[in-house]
This record gives C-alpha cells, sequence and structure tokens, in this order.
C-alpha cells in the first residue's frame, strides 16, 4: 500500500502504545488528582452546605424568638402605657377634685367675707340713717318749737 495516504505498519503500533502509556501517565498525574480534587471540593461544599442550613435554621429559629420577645415586649409596653394613663386619669380627676373644692371652698369664704362685710356696712348705714333720721326730726321739731 505504497501509494495510499494511509499506511498500517509497524508504527501505527508503537503509537498506540505511546498512547496507551499517554493515557496512563496523564490519567496517574494529571486525571486522578484533578477528579480526587473535585471531590474534596464537593465534599467540602456539602459540609458547608449543610452548615449553611443549619446556620439558617438556627436563625431563622432565632428571628421567631426574636419576634415572639418583640411582641411580648410590645403587649407590656401598651399594658404599660395603659396602666399609666389610667393612673395619669386618676390623678387628673383627684387634682381637679381638689381644685374644685378649693375653689369651692374659696368663694364660699368669700361669700360669707362679703356677706359679712355687707351686713356690717349694712349695720353702719342703718345706724347712720337712724342719726340722720333723729337729727332730721331733731331739726323739724326744733324749728318747729322755737
Amino acid at each position: 500500500m505504497e501509494g495510499s495516504l494511509v499506511a498500517i505498519d509497524w508504527t501505527l503500533a508503537v503509537q498506540a502504545v505511546n498512547f496507551l502509556i499517554f493515557m496512563v501517565l496523564i490519567n496517574k498525574f494529571l486525571f486522578q488528582p484533578l477528579l480526587n480534587l473535585m471531590e474534596e471540593r464537593e465534599k467540602e461544599l456539602e459540609v458547608h452546605h449543610s452548615e449553611v442550613e443549619a446556620l439558617r435554621a438556627k436563625a431563622e429559629a432565632l428571628l421567631k424568638e426574636v419576634d415572639q420577645v418583640l411582641n411580648e415586649a410590645k403587649v407590656k409596653a401598651k399594658t404599660f402605657v395603659e396602666e399609666a394613663v389610667k393612673e395619669a386619669k386618676k390623678e387628673r380627676d383627684k387634682l381637679l377634685k381638689e381644685a374644685h373644692e378649693k375653689a369651692t371652698a374659696k368663694i364660699e369664704n368669700s361669700k360669707k367675707e362679703i356677706w359679712g362685710a355687707f351686713e356690717t356696712e349694712r349695720q353702719k348705714l342703718e345706724s347712720e340713717a337712724e342719726k340722720i333720721a333723729e337729727e332730721i326730726v331733731r331739726k323739724i321739731l326744733g324749728k318747729k318749737a322755737a
């Protein structure tokens, strides 16, 4: 087969042996370490993935706990505010009642003072009116008698 482009002779066997040796060497020094490295990385990724899932579950549990604590705090704060408002209303009502009582007492005292002053002035006016009436009577009688 001298005239054909592809010739099958002893070099084909040498090339096949060289190719097999090359494949064994590449497999041993390149593919196997690379596959081992990829398997190790795969295992590490699985470990990290499981750790991430565990941390995510823990974070979700903590978020639920935080939400629960916040809700409890909101309820307590609302209760505290409501109690404070009730207490403030009671205090306000008490102060208003005391102020009203004091104002009423002052008004009553002022009325008594004014009434007392009025009575005193009325008595003064009555005695003054009597004196003036007596003086008028004396002047009228005194002129008639004279």
